[in-house]
């Protein structure tokens, strides 16, 4: 009852957002121009977001497990990846990235919490890489937005006191206080993995993940130059090291279904203030964006969903 109350809740937010969005800008002209893109680019960016979001994805995972105790092969992390990705997408507050978990304690006899912590060093990865592109490129761009940066930087700056203060002995025991507040054994567990990651991660384990990440978003600054091809729209570069990446971070708040609604908002009221584009030209290429970057991954994973599933479901063994 719980988990549909939250999903009606996810889809409702998606919803409001997007008929906020279309109560603004006249939803014939982004139809024509939806129909007037280009299909070569659109395959390209298609392409791209499997290699990143799919393959690249899977091995970073992979790395990720291995410091923590769990070699598993390629093509395992690959099908675990992708299978779970629709449950992940149609679960909200991000709720199906349990499946992973589960599978990995029946599958692997892998502990709960450690499971959890590699999922949350994964997204961590991901926002570290983020916050680095928007405070370099801001730093490299004239015409920067200089709120973006501020809290951009401000919030790299509080990750990074947290993270060391939770591997000095001395705050080590704050940290504890408030990991013994938190309800759920497995989140809990997950959150003192990521917090305390330095000790299954020396410097050169860590190099290798946090190398796919930086691969894996700068593919997504990639699929959205080429969707902007597909429409004959150029942007500054400030809109792809800036704004586009402060845009995606913020549709990674779980409240919408895919971040959709946050990402297509964000982006029509942000690129026209450093562009000369007007809202109707950007809302096309970020439903697309949504499409190939985030849509697209979960549809494909249906092909790997049911054999994921019954190996999620048999014993280890069989």
């Amino acid at each position: 009852m719980k988990k549909n109350l939250l999903w009606i809740i996810s889809l409702a937010m998606t919803a409001a957002l997007l008929v906020l969005i279309f109560r603004k800008i006249d939803p014939a002209r982004v139809l024509a121009s939806l129909e007037d893109a280009r299909i070569i680019p659109l395959l390209s960016a298609l392409a791209v977001s499997f290699l990143t979001n799919c393959l690249l994805a899977a091995i970073k995972w992979r790395r990720i497990l291995a410091p923590l105790g769990l070699k598993i092969s390629i093509r395992e992390a690959f099908l675990v990846k992708m299978g779970s990705a629709p449950w992940k997408s149609l679960l909200p507050f991000r709720s199906g990235e349990t499946s992973r978990v589960i599978y990995l304690k029946r599958r692997h006899h892998f502990s709960a919490a450690r499971a959890t912590g590699s999922i949350l060093l994964e997204l961590v990865l991901n926002i570290f890489v983020f916050l680095l592109f928007i405070v370099a490129g801001g730093a490299a761009c004239a015409g920067s937005p200089p709120r973006v940066l501020t809290a951009t930087a401000l919030v790299l700056a509080a990750g990074g006191a947290v993270f060391l203060a939770a591997g000095r002995a001395g705050p080590r025991r704050w940290v504890r206080w408030g990991l013994d507040r938190i309800p759920s054994p497995r989140f809990r567990g997950g959150l003192e993995t990521l917090l305390t990651f330095h000790r299954y991660f020396p410097r050169r384990e860590i190099l290798p993940p946090l190398f796919y990440s930086l691969v894996i978003q700068a593919g997504k600054l990639l699929s959205f130059f080429l969707i902007a091809t597909a429409f004959r729209l150029t942007f500054s570069p400030v809109i792809y090291l800036v704004i586009l990446p402060f845009s995606i971070l913020v549709s990674t708040i779980p409240i919408t279904f895919l971040g959709i609604g946050l990402r297509e908002g964000s982006l029509v009221e942000l690129v026209p203030l450093y562009s000369s584009l007007p809202a109707a030209a950007i809302l096309g290429p970020a439903l697309i964006f949504s499409l190939v970057e985030y849509l697209f991954p979960a549809l494909l994973g249906l092909l790997w969903t049911a054999r994921f599933s019954r190996r999620l479901l048999e014993k280890p063994g069989r």
